[in-house]
């Protein structure tokens, strides 16, 4: 996968994510499923980028974390909150991240295997906040605005793909995420256009960011690392629907 191709992968993915967001009831337990396929690209992905010396045991542990965030994100019980049992789960993505190294029969590079491991289970740990989003979002009646998010983030993520010069594309996709939210946030959500704008903003430049962030490393264009690349912006992407969800009137 080159690099103008991997963006478009960011952008399939989050129109996923907004299409599964506007499914009404079914929509939690569906939001959980492309959470868990999204996790599952990043752990095969992630020990690539990184250039991890024990990948196995890496996207066993990524997996692992992602695919079971998701799923509690979507229960509830009576000991522990959705957020909660993500949190924790988290916690014990770290453990497991410490017993791997442990385990490994090759000793090199641990400090490196070991952050690197760390790192990629709390991006497969937050992914499940579109998950929390979407559960809230339901019971509240603003499904359209984790909608709106998604939408927005997929405008900007395919408008970084065009083989513009770094400042025109940046400029395009920010005009392009802001708009894509803003003009679904005021209708789908009934947002004010100044919140839904300032909203529109914010995704727009963490995704841009985020993507800038991990499409660095050395390998990022090679056909495996480049997953990492266009899943990764999606994945902590999360944390702003959630909080707009939480915190927006």
């Amino acid at each position: 996968m080159t690099a103008p191709e991997r963006a478009p992968l960011g952008a399939a993915l989050a129109l996923l994510l907004a299409l599964v967001s506007l499914t009404g009831p079914a929509s939690p337990v569906l939001m959980a499923g492309a959470v868990a396929l999204l996790t599952v690209l990043v752990a095969c992905a992630w020990p690539d980028l990184l250039e991890l010396p024990s990948p196995g045991g890496t996207r066993l542990v990524l997996a692992g974390v992602g695919v079971a965030g998701a799923a509690l994100a979507a229960s509830s019980t009576d000991r522990f909150s959705p957020i909660s049992g993500v949190v924790m789960l988290c916690a014990v993505g770290v453990f497991a991240s410490f017993a791997q190294q442990m385990l490994r029969a090759d000793r090199r590079e641990l400090t490196a295997s070991l952050t690197g491991t760390v790192a990629g289970v709390f991006v497969a740990g937050i992914s499940a906040t579109w998950v929390l989003a979407q559960v809230e979002a339901l019971s509240n009646g603003r499904s359209g605005l984790v909608a709106a998010v998604a939408a927005g983030l997929a405008a900007t993520l395919l408008l970084n793909a065009t083989p513009l010069p770094p400042r025109p594309r940046f400029i395009a996709s920010l005009l392009a995420g802001t708009g894509v939210t803003a003009l679904l946030a005021t209708s789908l959500a009934g947002l004010g256009l100044p919140l839904a704008a300032g909203l529109g903003v914010l995704i727009a430049i963490g995704a841009g960011c985020s993507q800038l962030l991990v499409g660095s490393s050395l390998v990022a264009r090679e056909p495996l690392p480049s997953l990492a690349v266009g899943a990764v912006p999606v994945a902590t992407a999360g944390v702003i629907a959630h909080l707009a969800v939480l915190l927006l009137p």
